[in-house]
């Protein structure tokens, strides 16, 4: 009686675990391969705050940004009790600065500037802005979101709540976006800064004039290699196919690579590393200096840009996602940045 109280119990435990011994195998010994499913035309959904706060000044209130844009100054905006206008302040006659500036510091509030902006020193900015042309913002501003037609100069130590896009967006020393900044053209971040999402046809870092030239693009890859435990890729004898390192992986300095590398640990190249292909990592992603990288670039944990480093090429978009990203001065990255904890370039 005991021994068939014991066997029934064994035998429904054993089928109730059984569904569970693939998973266990699959995580005591990793097969997967395939990258993260990366689309390349993301960049275009960083401009949903620029495009939906388009839609909310024409839609509800009454703006008709195409008419501005052709009449500039002239255009007559509609003006109520959650949307002022605003102009240049340098430009005003003396009292008519004040009413500018209370309406900047409302919250919940609208400024729409037909033609250039310019934000004083210190100024507290509490109201969204959106500007026809060019804006300059001075240096210790705290500015909530801003819209720009044309470009936009953050001065040094100016602290964005949310968000900023323009034509091109240029970011001095000690800058911080605590939500996205993005741009049609040209995103220049000058070190140190800090921000969370960032996106662009190019993401420049300080002076870019020796980032590393473009890879080609890759032809298909039908090979794929499977290394067990730790991998050193060296130059003499890496082969052009893709990679699945089940532990740590070393790309040697100098290295060329079409393919992809998927490690289930850390992922470190040396300098001067080109690589054709996705690079993904469970934990730590490191780019040696002077390195070139189609992408994407996916880091579970963190990802570092040496100097001088150049992800993905100007006809060919990219992502790169992280926990958390340091840049070194010097690196380009063409495409989108998102990194859910920050994003820190060093001087």
């Amino acid at each position: 009686m005991i021994a068939n109280y014991f066997l029934l119990t064994g035998t429904v435990a054993g089928l109730v675990l059984l569904p569970f011994v693939p998973a266990l195998a699959e995580w005591l010994r990793p097969t997967d391969y395939a990258p993260l499913p990366m689309r390349r035309d993301q960049p275009n959904s960083l401009t949903f705050f620029a495009n939906s706060f388009r839609r909310r000044l024409m839609e509800q209130h009454g703006v008709d940004l195409d008419a501005m844009r052709e009449a500039g100054m002239a255009y007559a905006v509609p003006t109520s009790a959650e949307l002022s206008v605003g102009v240049d302040p340098r430009t005003l006659p003396d009292g008519e600065p004040s009413a500018l500036a209370r309406a900047l510091g409302t919250a919940n509030h609208i400024v729409v500037f037909p033609g250039n902006a310019w934000l004083a020193a210190r100024s507290r900015v509490r109201a969204d802005l959106y500007v026809g042309q060019d804006v300059e913002v001075e240096h210790d501003t705290q500015l909530r979101a801003c819209l720009a037609e044309g470009d936009i100069l953050l001065g040094e130590n100016v602290r964005v709540q949310r968000w900023v896009h323009g034509r091109s967006v240029r970011l001095l020393p000690n800058v911080r976006v605590d939500g996205r900044v993005t741009a049609q053209a040209r995103v220049h971040v000058e070190a140190p800064a800090r921000f969370e999402r960032a996106g662009a046809a190019e993401v420049a870092f300080g002076d870019v004039s020796a980032a590393a030239q473009p890879v080609d693009m890759p032809q298909p890859s039908t090979q794929r290699r499977v290394l067990d435990g730790d991998a050193n890729l060296a130059a003499d004898d890496a082969t052009d196919c893709d990679y699945v390192v089940r532990g740590n992986c070393h790309v040697s300095d100098g290295t060329v690579l079409a393919g992809s590398i998927k490690t289930h640990g850390h992922l470190r190249t040396g300098s001067g590393v080109r690589i054709i292909g996705t690079l993904s990592a469970r934990k730590n992603l490191e780019i040696g200096a002077g390195s070139a990288v189609l992408g994407p670039l996916i880091g579970f944990e963190d990802i570092v840009l040496g100097p001088n480093c150049l992800i993905a090429r100007p006809d060919a978009p990219t992502t790169l996602v992280c926990n958390r990203l340091f840049v070194a001065p010097g690196c380009i990255v063409h495409g989108v940045i998102t990194a859910h904890e920050f994003a820190r370039v060093d001087a």
